[in-house]
């Protein structure tokens, strides 16, 4: 007998529906079973696969499930509750290892067996849609699994918990940098039109193996030639300024190999600390060493570069760190606002700064690096290959966080995601409540010379909330700029259950921040701003009744900061330099991070941009 990896111990299934078990057995057995205390039977068909309902059971567990056909299955510790699917990319996908720095102490204190996740292989398909889910398995939200759940699935899971107790499951389908095109059914994708080409390309057999082999050499010969540079003789050294990016500096046409290095003192007294050592982000890939001991290294831009310095590394008096580093596609450097540092002591409140000037050598001047054809990133194979082998699993809700590569074409992914949205409810069969996030805050590390692209994307995910059963959470302001994946997941896992708990659970909630509801010159060079979704009133971050992040536009098409505060329930905006402003707008930047506009739920107003006239 054959069931679906979903089938195993520990096991979610959904309250209050008709839930199934599905598999393969000999052609027309007769299976029978055990739920709790509760029995069921059918038969297999002519080809041997068979799809049973279970008995209801009240929430709670745990139950034990037994399944016999021609052999018997024995599936223990069964819960019972609301099962949520996870889609989306890297932000949803997260892990909660990721955000220790942010919750370290809370995480040490958790104990959540009743919290539950299952995450599917990752796996794209293009000829077919999947039927079965061949490997993984259900871990429990305490001890050594805790830290690999996605981190917006478990805070979103322990606020509902904690609310209406009853168990939770997640299944958890993201994948880091997929865009919306990838979780599309075929069908779909050939209606729209936009990806067609490369849809029949992937379906040639033999193509995305060929294609992943070759690049795959490619990367790995690009790679050893530049560590066999690291014995060599520097082609050209020099001085460099950490953090920072290198856009602007001698090094901004750089790629390939370089050796980094900054000295740094440690007193008798400080080597009785444990130690390690922080190094932000770097672009792209770093192994680092200390007094030239290897402590840690990570193969690409994005995850935090913290590594434990092993006991009797640091000596008394000067020291140095070395990072080998490669730079393969974008400009390099070390990301701004992140720590450098040593970090010592039990509770790691001793720090030896590393910022500031930093030697370098470059070892060997190479090619950019090709990108690399990421198939988990091509139309329809995700949908075939993670979201059509789970679609029987009943659940309560989908939950998305998704956007990122997709900021491009803003026009084009209201579209997309409205038809994702209704593939997703088709394969189901079920009209569930889709909750998505709106993107975090991130400008690539630029505050000064960030752009608007990012605050028209989020225009185009608002849009999305015409659909029928959608809620958005709006996080903007928990978003880092200098990080796509910013810390603060359980503000974001808080704000998604507060969505759930209004369109799902139907309680009388307020779940979104103030809304654009009316903008208008009601004087020379000044508007008055009226917002629905305010709930008991207006107010800022900081509980004054001054606004930031709203702008005025003059007759030319230019925006202008403006003065703004909250008067009543409403928000007055005066210019002395604009008098005939035609247009206004809120957060509209990259990452917004003045703006602080809230109602008194602590929920951020919703950006905007708005004509005048």
């Amino acid at each position: 007998m054959r069931l679906s990896a979903l089938f195993s111990d520990g096991m979610v299934l959904q309250r209050n529906q008709d839930n199934r078990i599905w598999g393969y057995t000999e052609p027309e057995c007769k299976i029978t079973g055990l739920l709790g205390e509760k029995t069921f039977e059918g038969y297999a068909e002519e080809n041997g696969y068979f799809s049973i309902s279970l008995p209801q059971c009240p929430v709670g567990g745990p139950y034990q499930l037994t399944i016999k056909a021609d052999e018997e299955i024995v599936i223990q510790d069964v819960l019972v509750g609301d099962v949520f699917l996870l889609g989306g990319q890297s932000n949803m996908e997260l892990p909660l290892s990721r955000t220790v720095e942010m919750f370290r102490e809370e995480l040490q204190q958790t104990n959540e067996p009743y919290i539950r996740m299952f995450e599917v292989p990752k796996e794209y398909e293009f000829l077919e849609e999947r039927e079965n889910v061949v490997n993984g398995s259900w871990i429990k939200a305490s001890e050594d699994t805790l830290l690999q759940f996605s981190a917006v699935g478990y805070f979103t899971g322990k606020a509902l918990k904690d609310c209406y107790h009853i168990p939770i499951g997640l299944i958890q389908t993201a994948v880091g940098g997929t865009p919306a095109k990838s979780w599309c059914c075929e069908e779909t994708i050939r209606r729209m039109g936009y990806y067609i080409e490369e849809l029949e390309q992937c379906k040639v057999s033999g193509y995305t193996k060929e294609v992943e082999h070759e690049e795959l050499e490619r990367e790995q010969e690009w790679l050893q030639e530049g560590r066999k540079a690291f014995s060599g003789t520097p082609i050209r050294t020099g001085t460099v300024t950490v953090p920072g990016r290198w856009n602007h500096n001698e090094l901004s046409d750089f790629h390939g190999a370089i050796k980094l290095r900054k000295h740094f003192t440690v007193t008798r007294e400080e080597l009785a600390y444990p130690a390690e050592i922080l190094l932000g982000t770097f672009i792209d890939v770093d192994v680092t060493y200390i007094n030239g001991t290897y402590v840690g290294e990570t193969p690409y831009q994005y995850p935090p570069r913290i590594y434990r310095i092993p006991e009797g590394v640091l000596k008394e008096g000067d020291n140095v760190v070395e990072v080998h580093a490669f730079v393969q596609r974008d400009s390099g450097g070390f990301m701004p606002g992140k720590q450098y540092c040593i970090r010592l002591g039990e509770k790691r409140d001793i720090f030896l700064n590393l910022a500031g000037t930093w030697e370098y050598e470059i070892m060997k001047d190479m090619p950019i690096l090709p990108p690399t054809t990421f198939f988990i990133y091509k139309a329809a194979g995700m949908y075939n290959g993670m979201l059509s082998p789970v679609h029987n699993w009943k659940i309560s809700a989908f939950l998305f966080y998704q956007g990122e590569s997709d900021t491009e074409h803003p026009e084009r992914y209201t579209k997309e995601m409205k038809a994702l949205i209704k593939d997703w409810r088709n394969l189901w069969g079920e009209n569930y409540p889709f909750v998505y996030v709106q993107l975090a805050g991130f400008s690539g590390g630029n505050l000064e010379e960030q752009g608007t692209e990012w605050a028209e994307f989020r225009a185009a995910q608002e849009k999305i909330l015409l659909e029928e059963n959608t809620a958005m959470a709006c996080i903007y302001d928990v978003g880092e700029f200098n990080d796509l994946h910013p810390l603060d997941k359980k503000t974001v896992g808080n704000r998604i259950a507060l969505c759930l708990k209004k369109i799902l659970y139907k309680e009388d909630v307020l779940a979104s921040g103030p809304v654009l509801s009316d903008a208008f010159v009601s004087g020379e060079g000044k508007v008055t701003i009226r917002f629905a979704s305010i709930g008991e009133g207006l107010c800022t971050r900081e509980n004054r009744n001054i606004v930031y992040g709203i702008e005025l536009r003059d007759t030319e098409g230019n925006f202008r900061k403006a003065n703004a505060t909250i008067e009543g329930q409403e928000v007055i905006v005066i210019s002395d330099g604009i008098k005939n402003p035609t247009g206004v707008r809120y957060a509209w930047k990259d990452c917004p991070m003045e703006a602080n506009l809230y109602n008194r739920k602590g929920l951020p107003a919703l950006p905007f941009s708005r004509v005048l006239g």
